[in-house]
């Protein structure tokens, strides 16, 4: 019986070193590979392509259904809207003129409006008139929704 298990492991031995010995010449050969053959042939390679002269034409066309969804899409017709002239009597605005401080950071500016004087600032509104911009040179009004630029007089 004892020599049966010796041999037992004699041959599970040579089993074993046998398989690590593959899995050895794999990694080694696989760290180490050999490097390919290579000839010096001379070849002359010429390379002429064709010219393509013809160009290539497409159209766009609408697209009449959702390609995800499948809906079809629905046009829109465009109303004109008609702007009725805006019948807005204008009340007697005039400007005279702006005073500012030293910096010129703040400016008053000096309205009549109805022939009644007022010191306005920028935002500010008065008798529904509301001061948008100010200059030297004139003030931008907004009055109903209606600007109207006026000069210093």
């Amino acid at each position: 019986m004892i020599m049966k298990s010796k041999t037992k492991t004699y041959v599970l031995l040579t089993l074993v070193l046998g398989i690590w010995g593959v899995i050895g010449y794999k990694i080694m050969s696989a760290v180490n590979p050999k490097a390919p053959e290579t000839s010096n042939n001379d070849f002359e390679v010429s390379f002429s392509p064709k010219l393509n002269t013809e160009l290539e034409s497409f159209n766009i066309q609408a697209v009449d259904r959702d390609p995800f969804l499948g809906n079809l899409y629905t046009k829109k017709k465009a109303v004109a809207k008609k702007l009725k002239p805006l019948d807005i009597v204008w009340m007697p605005i005039t400007y005279h003129g702006c005073v500012t401080n030293k910096t010129g950071k703040n400016k008053v500016f000096v309205v009549s409006i109805n022939n009644k004087q007022f010191l306005m600032k920028l935002g500010q509104t008065i008798d529904s008139v509301k001061l948008i911009n100010g200059s030297s040179n004139g003030i931008k009004v907004n009055y109903k929704g209606i600007r109207k630029t006026i000069p210093k007089t």
